[in-house]
């Protein structure tokens, strides 16, 4: 009833798109009537079936009917089926639909593309004489997986069918891989794995380490490499007046065509690369579209990477120096337990705190007393309190000289980002603020003073990253330019892309170590193989047995 309600209400060239329940598909009715009325009347364009677990409180799978009363010449008396419910991202409570599946939902829609067991143009005669009105989607584009094979000789007496290993042809072509680095000849038509896999997790290695796949990604990477070089000018023709689905749809487009090429990635996963990549950064692009190539854009790891490695690297090595001492003070700690045989409540955390708190009464104990084996236990005992306490004062310290190097850094990237006079107008507006606060606090009041000890803290602060400026200017050079902003936007946009690219390419090489870690699965054990570990296995416990005269 809605649908012919919406449909009532459209022009004659109207269009219109609806979510339904697979059920009005195929339930039988005043529904399939309906259907007849919407099919002899050539309005329905095409019905694309959605994954389940889309929508919120609901896993019923739906439907989306596109209806068209101007249908053109090419789809007269046709209506395109897209089975599009195999392909979404899962979710803990929703699933939802990936971008490269929304892209190959619409790039299939739009060119009305066939591809097998995802889309199908229909006749209506088919429809209407074979499937008397019923439009399950299924009936006319079935995306069941095929049956996996099983040999059973291959089960029995072991070894891989040789027409299973050709049929992953394809699989091993894509990467450039031969068979025969994983495989090798058994018996006539069946094959055996090389005796560098010996275990499931070799296949892994074998197939990351041969060359030809290797070299299948640096091609990848050298396409993408090569796209990027005329792609990264499109960004400057934002600032031109370029509109964002002009150089969308060249990106895309031109990234196609570097990708498809290679064979690993078809055009729809090449189109996912893309997609993903733009879904990141477009709001990116609109920044610079709007205010240019801002600073704001630019992580601090990229300026840091540019700029302050230096200090990084010195600033990773404290870090490093403060876990290693942590380490240190944990072995301490249990060591000093130890001495002091201390026993930790029930759910009592044995800290550094705990443990100095135990050796700290022993001591107090053992103190007054003067004889040798006291006097040799109490020195073990402010042995082990000094050696926990020099740790915590290292850890102290270092913590201490941390919190300098990290605020000096993060006072740099202020100064590179902002330039030295914004930066003091930045600390004096907010001094000036500051100052208007205390103005209007009493410091006779209680509760005022302490948020006057406060702010005179936040100022203090201020005033001495203030004083440093001129000092740290001097030794980071000039401000970042427009240029260098470019520069590492352009890069941060670059690196992104090839993340996606890098996620992609593995996701396809799991797919290929997937399918021949099945065989795997399937093959590497054979039934005789099997029964043969038995026989041996109760040989052994007979022996077992006649030794302990159970058996006669």
């Amino acid at each position: 009833m809605f649908v012919q309600h919406m449909l009532a209400s459209l022009k004659p060239d109207g269009k219109m798109a609806t979510i339904m329940p697979h059920g009005v598909l195929f339930r039988g009715g005043k529904e399939k009537l309906i259907r007849e009325i919407f099919i002899n009347a050539d309005v329905i364009e095409a019905i694309i079936s959605l994954p389940p677990g889309l929508f919120y409180g609901t896993g019923i799978p739906a439907c989306v009917i596109v209806a068209n009363k101007n249908k053109p010449d090419s789809l007269k008396n046709k209506v395109l089926f897209i089975n599009a419910d195999r392909e979404y991202a899962e979710g803990k409570a929703q699933n939802k639909l990936r971008p490269e599946d929304i892209e190959k939902i619409d790039f299939v829609f739009t060119h009305k593309r066939e591809i097998p067991k995802y889309s199908r143009l229909v006749e209506k005669d088919e429809i209407v004489e074979t499937h008397d009105y019923n439009l399950n989607i299924r009936r006319y584009v079935d995306n069941t997986p095929e049956p996996e094979p099983e040999d059973v000789q291959a089960h029995l007496i072991g070894g891989i069918p040789e027409s299973e290993v050709a049929a992953l042809a394809a699989d091993f072509a894509r990467f450039g891989i031969q068979a025969s680095t994983l495989f090798k000849s058994e018996r006539p038509d069946y094959l055996t794995f090389c005796s560098i896999i010996e275990a499931k997790p070799a296949i892994k290695s074998t197939l990351e380490a041969d060359p030809a796949l290797q070299q299948t990604i640096t091609a990848h990477h050298d396409a993408l490499e090569a796209w990027w070089a005329v792609a990264r000018d499109d960004f400057a023709r934002l600032r031109d007046g370029k509109k964002m689905p002009e150089v969308r749809h060249e990106l895309l487009t031109t990234l196609k065509d570097k990708l498809i090429p290679l064979g690993v990635l078809d055009e729809f996963k090449s189109a996912g690369v893309f997609v993903n990549w733009w879904q990141q950064i477009r709001y990116d692009l609109k920044t610079i579209i709007s205010t240019g190539w801002h600073h704001s854009l630019i992580p601090d790891d990229y300026l840091i990477a540019e700029f302050f490695q230096s200090e990084a690297d010195k600033i990773e090595t404290l870090e490093g120096q403060i876990s290693e001492a942590q380490s240190e003070l944990a072995d301490a700690v249990e060591t000093a337990q130890e001495v002091a045989a201390y026993e930790p409540d029930e759910g009592e955390k044995v800290s550094a705190a705990v443990i100095k708190k135990a050796l700290k009464a022993l001591i107090d104990d053992l103190k007054g007393n003067t004889c040798d084996s006291a006097q040799k236990e109490l020195a073990n005992l402010q042995a082990q309190d000094k050696a926990i306490k020099t740790i915590e004062k290292r850890i102290k310290d270092s913590k201490a000289t941390l919190k300098t190097k990290t605020d000096k850094l993060e006072h740099k990237l202020q100064l590179k980002r902002l330039g030295g006079n914004d930066f003091k107008a930045e600390s004096q507006e907010l001094i000036r603020q500051v100052d208007a606060q205390l103005a209007n606090l009493d410091p006779g009041n209680k509760a005022d003073k302490k948020k006057i000890t406060a702010l005179n803290k936040d100022k203090a602060v201020l005033e001495a990253r203030l004083a440093r400026t001129d000092g740290i200017l001097a030794a980071i050079g000039d401000p970042l330019t427009e240029e260098e902003s470019r520069r590492l936007i352009l890069k941060k946009l670059y690196d992104i892309a090839h993340q996606e690219l890098n996620r992609y390419l593995n996701a396809e090489k799991r797919g290929l170590v997937w399918v021949v870690e099945n065989l795997w699965d399937k093959y590497a054990v054979s039934s005789s193989e099997l029964e043969s570990e038995r026989t041996e296995t109760l040989k052994e416990m007979d022996g077992f047995l006649n030794g302990l005269g159970y058996l006669g």
